[in-house]
């Protein structure tokens, strides 16, 4: 009987042992990991499902050997993880699917305000070294567009690197705390990431990590990289340092990435990867002919790559027709003119034109313009910032605006831009039916300005005539627009990536 428990016994410690060493082995040997990127458009969430390998695999690379070689797979690794930041359990349920661990994000994750920054830290052995993997949140987030119009007079983009300084000061705590002593033994490697906003974050955080005076670590270059996704502008040309680890990976027809404007003396650090190709040979012209009486109506659009690669991967993306930003010549002398078959990078690049040239104040001493970043700082940045908070901090705002236009939709845009209090008056009504706390006297003074930014009452709006060029064409359903921001979208990141990679 004792045999027979004995026996019993140790089987069933040979069983044990057995399972777990096929478990660590199986863990040891999985290479890749099947996840997904998702991006949310009108409310509906689409998935590209994606394989990536683990950090071990990419190791086999030798990428953290010397991190200036771009790695594909580093470069996977770090889209998903920057696509997985619009919520601090998504990011951290991530961060433990490729086994990094003491992962820690930064407080109120989920709750932003308009200089927030929320961040995800996490921790990787590997080949001796222990890596140090930071994710900038860029997606799902609303109130914290604020920061991202706060440019400051001069330097580097203010909202940016207030940003970047908070998520720095959280990487250097966490150094600091868990791996103090490899950090001062050379053995500390270290990963940063974001999506938009958090892109152009980590992109000022690179150059905060690798060069600014005051804030510069000691780790050797060659153990830091950067893999930036969607990237807006945001360092000044002293600062826009061309570090071969740093990686900004962003597309020519992603009308996000041209802010800030270089205009404004706006740049990246690093080096910039354009995944959308903008050869003209690359796009297939597309017309349909319609005869309206005497006349022949010619509708004419064009399909690029990636469209294509949309298609492949059971995606719909609008077509890039041109029509906003088309004027055929003689039909409006002495404006921008541009044809058909060009590239949605030189249809952004005119819009921004449109935007910083046309319209504005006559005296330059007076009223709003973009023209200066100077100006725009000292005039229209701290209404756009204390309205955005507003707006996108409070859906109840946005829906009592839409039902006042969707009740009556030709008096409330005409009371807007021709009542000097319209906006403020209806504003103001919205907030006070939800009890939301507000300054009076400040929100009038935005709203104030915002109408005089339009003033399509005199025509010295800086917005009067990009509005009032953009307004028809809105209003027949154009999808340029639409498309452009669409091609900032993760999925479609990831699509134009893996094609890229090829």
């Amino acid at each position: 009987m004792k045999r027979n428990i004995f026996i019993g016994i140790i089987a069933s410690i040979l069983i044990i042992c057995l399972i777990s060493c096929s478990i660590l082995a199986s863990d040891h040997n999985r290479d890749t990991v099947r996840t997904y990127v998702t991006a949310t458009i009108k409310g509906e969430e689409i998935k590209i499902p994606v394989e990536i390998n683990t950090i071990d695999k990419a190791a086999d690379n030798n990428s953290f050997v010397d991190s200036t070689i771009f790695d594909k797979d580093l470069a996977l690794i770090s889209l998903v993880m920057a696509s997985k930041t619009g919520s601090e359990k998504k990011v951290k349920e991530f961060f433990s699917e490729m086994e990094l661990d003491n992962i820690v994000c930064s407080a109120n994750y989920d709750k932003g305000t308009a200089d927030s920054i929320s961040y995800c830290i996490g921790h990787y052995k590997v080949e001796g070294y222990d890596l140090i993997a930071v994710a900038v949140r860029g997606i799902d987030y609303d109130v914290e567009w604020a920061s991202n119009f706060k440019i400051g007079p001069s330097g580097d983009h203010q909202g940016f690197t207030e940003a970047a300084t908070k998520v720095y000061n959280g990487l250097t705590s966490y150094i600091n705390s868990k791996y103090k002593s490899s950090y001062d033994s050379g053995k500390i490697l270290l990963l940063m990431t974001g999506y938009s906003r958090g892109a152009a974050v980590a992109d000022v955080l690179s150059y905060l990590v690798l060069e600014d005076p005051a804030k510069k670590l000691n780790i050797p270059q060659k153990q830091v990289a950067a893999y930036t996704f969607g990237t807006p502008r945001g360092l000044c040309a002293e600062h826009a340092i061309a570090f071969p680890n740093v990686f900004n990976i962003y597309s020519s027809a992603d009308v996000v990435t041209y802010i800030a404007p270089e205009i404004y003396g706006m740049y990246r650090c690093g080096i910039d990867i354009d995944i959308y190709s903008p050869k003209k040979s690359d796009y297939t012209k597309k017309s349909s002919k319609k005869e309206n009486g005497k006349n022949i109506e010619e509708t004419v659009w064009y399909e690029s790559r990636v469209d294509k690669l949309a298609k492949e991967n059971r995606k719909s993306i609008p077509e890039f027709r041109l029509e906003t930003f088309t004027y055929k010549k003689g039909k409006t002398p002495g404006e921008s003119t541009i044809e058909y078959g060009i590239s949605e990078k030189e249809s952004i690049e005119w819009l921004l034109n449109l935007i910083m040239t046309d319209g504005g104040i006559a005296d330059p001493n007076k009223g709003y313009s973009f023209k200066t970043r100077e100006k725009f700082a000292a005039t229209i940045q701290p209404y756009f910032s204390y309205l955005i908070q507003y707006f996108l901090g409070y859906p109840e705002l946005m829906e009592g605006l839409g039902d006042k236009l969707e009740k009556d939709p030709i008096s409330t845009p005409l009371r807007w831009t021709l009542q000097s209090d319209g906006i403020y008056t209806d504003v103001k009504e919205i907030l006070d039916q939800y009890h939301i706390s507000y300054n009076d006297s400040e929100l009038k003074k935005a709203c104030i300005a915002l109408y005089e930014m339009l003033d399509l009452s005199g025509g010295n709006g800086c917005l009067t005539n990009t509005i009032a060029k953009l307004i028809p064409a809105a209003i027949t359903g154009n999808k340029d627009l639409s498309r452009m921001v669409y091609l900032h979208m993760p999925d479609m990141a990831l699509i134009m990536l893996c094609d890229y990679l090829k």
